[in-house]
């Protein structure tokens, strides 16, 4: 029978659909001993009886287990419930980065911060021997802070492990599938990173570089077309960072990137946040203003809520314009006209250079005891680490209220962050 929201598997209760993909189902589920939020993906209801893709689910199982990084989507545990094969998984509450562009190019600043953690990620299991092969938009979570999760092992190949596939059956994505995979050939690292290159030029142009009208088409395309420099596309977009990309999307896999950290080596530049340079007064100022920052977390709050104010520190740490800034805040909002409007500079505040900078109100000092209950409450929304992110926000609250916000703006969606602001209330 298919799994529906209320059903009791294990000792998991289902609470909600996350998604769907070509192995698995994945649901949000509720340990019924711990109280845990976290993810269930389990082999599809018609896919049971055939041994094949069962045999494909326990490698991706055996495969992901090896695999413990920052950013890469945690493998808790792995089970049999009811003859199904269960995977309980990290929740990442965050979207991924495939409904991020469905609301355009990516700001280069941001790309490149995206783009350095899956890096990361596939530096992490190439050196383990485990190719992804299915690098892709939908499977690159984004996480609150900017946090990047890469996700799916279903068709990752492991250097110990037997193949998967039969001779001439391609695996992938095709708009997203490396020539040699199309070829049906042996895939490595730079398999993977041509898939990240082609990723990588979506988010800055905000178009797919391969495309075609048929699965035929397309995987000529793959074979034979190379796009336009993503400069050429985008004039924002950096010439050594378009230059990166190009290289990632070489058809002959000598000519790539060979590792990612050589990849990464490459956007090093577009990853170190510029200096601030004064202007003299008068010329305008590329200096952070901390005027002007309180001003541009006060209008984000009012579009996308508390969690503004997190973002807004993370970009000044970051950034050291104003004007970039602005832009990588204003990719957070997803209404146009909101975005829009984000963007424009507040007039109030245009000569406010000279301003000092305002004192500001002491960190309140809270009771322990409080603490401890806040962190319960927090618990059964961010697991082990709800210590830790009381811990943190309480050293630089300036009241309850504060406190109480800062740890809402960690938790998604908007339904659990109302419960828990209720629940917050009654300890403070």
């Amino acid at each position: 029978m298919p799994i529906q929201i209320g059903d009791i598997l294990g000792d998991y209760e289902v609470t909600g659909i996350l998604g769907r993909g070509g192995m698995g189902k994945v649901f949000r589920v509720r340990s019924l001993l711990t109280d845990r939020e976290e993810a269930m993906k389990v082999v599809l209801p018609d896919l049971d009886e055939n041994p094949g893709l069962a045999e494909r689910f326990l490698r991706e199982i055996k495969v992901h287990a090896s695999l413990q990084h920052p950013n890469i989507a945690a493998l808790h545990t792995a089970l049999r419930v009811e003859g199904r094969l269960v995977m309980i998984m990290e929740l990442v509450e965050g979207v991924t980065l495939e409904e991020t562009l469905q609301r355009g190019p990516v700001q280069v600043p941001l790309a490149v911060h995206y783009i350095a953690q899956v890096l990361a990620a596939l530096e992490f299991a190439h050196e383990r021997g485990v190719i992804h092969r299915d690098i892709k938009p939908a499977n690159i979570l984004i996480a609150a802070g900017g946090v990047v999760k890469l996700t799916d092992f279903g068709i990752a190949r492991s250097a110990t492990g037997v193949r998967l596939t039969g001779t001439g059956l391609a695996v992938g994505t095709l708009a997203f599938m490396s020539p040699e995979q199309v070829r049906t050939g042996e895939t490595d690292a730079r398999s993977d990173i041509y898939s990240l290159g082609l990723t990588f030029y979506e988010m800055v142009t905000g178009r797919r570089p391969i495309c075609g009208d048929t699965e035929l088409a397309l995987m000529n395309a793959q074979l034979t077309v190379m796009p336009p420099e993503p400069a050429a596309v985008n004039p924002m977009v950096p010439q050594f960072v378009s230059a990166a990309i190009m290289r990632a999307l070489a058809k002959d896999p000598a000519m790539r990137f060979q590792t990612a950290r050589e990849f990464q080596a490459a956007l090093q530049p577009a990853a170190r946040p510029p200096a601030p340079t004064p202007v003299p007064a008068g010329a305008g100022s590329t200096t952070v203003i901390p005027a002007e920052l309180a001003d541009l977390e006060t209008r984000l709050a009012r579009a996308i809520g508390p969690i503004a104010r997190r973002l807004v520190a993370d970009a000044a740490r970051r950034y050291g314009s104003m004007s970039e800034i602005r832009q990588v805040l204003a990719a957070q909002i997803e209404d146009p006209k909101e975005r829009a409007a984000f963007l424009k500079t507040n007039p109030g505040l245009t000569m406010t250079v000279a301003m000092p900078t305002p004192t500001p109100a002491p960190v309140m000092t809270f009771d322990p005891a409080m603490l401890e209950r806040l962190t319960q409450v927090l618990a059964p929304y961010l697991g082990p680490i709800a210590k830790v992110m009381v811990t943190r926000a309480a050293r630089s609250a300036r009241s309850a209220e504060e406190l109480q916000n800062a740890l809402a703006a960690e938790i998604s969606p908007d339904d659990e962050r109302r419960r828990f602001l209720a629940a917050a209330r009654a300890v403070l």
